[in-house]
């Protein structure tokens, strides 16, 4: 089990409307060792330049417990669908853009110093294996699937 705080200063527009969402895209960096300042410097950056790119989201965490607890960091990156993916590429070159050649290589400097390893990973969303409120079933068609799950109380 692990525990995430929230971390506002390194997240961008992270309220979106859940129940229309299909994917998550889920990146896992861990930070060196006496490096977090640094990350949290590569993760504002990366803020900074994304504030001028329409439609683009996450909310990042500090991993408090569990494993990498203390020096990991989870960004969560919620997709309405899988051509969200496809338009993270023209997105990419736009942040290139914004950034320019002096900015990337200081990205590039931030990130070799600051992390240990990078994971991204898509996960689908599956209304037969949730546990779902009655806003979210009302929300959205695609979640009122025979056999779907009533939330706990």
């Amino acid at each position: 089990m692990s525990v995430l705080n929230y971390r506002e200063d390194l997240s961008l527009l992270p309220v979106v409307d859940l129940p229309h969402m299909r994917y998550f895209e889920i990146s896992l960096f861990v930070v060196k060792p006496g490096h977090d300042k640094d990350f949290e410097n590569l993760a504002k950056m990366y803020v900074s330049a994304y504030e001028k790119i329409p439609d683009v989201h996450w909310a990042a965490f500090q991993l408090m417990y569990g494993q990498q607890s203390g020096n990991a960091y989870a960004v969560f990156s919620p997709l309405k669908s899988a051509s969200e993916v496809d338009r993270g590429i023209v997105t990419g070159k736009q942040f290139e853009q914004s950034m320019g050649e002096d900015g990337m290589k200081k990205l590039s400097d931030l990130s070799a110093a600051s992390m240990e390893s990078a994971q991204t990973d898509l996960f689908i969303f599956n209304p037969r294996e949730s546990y779902l409120s009655e806003k979210w079933v009302a929300a959205d068609p695609f979640w009122k699937v025979a056999g779907t799950k009533p939330a706990k109380p």
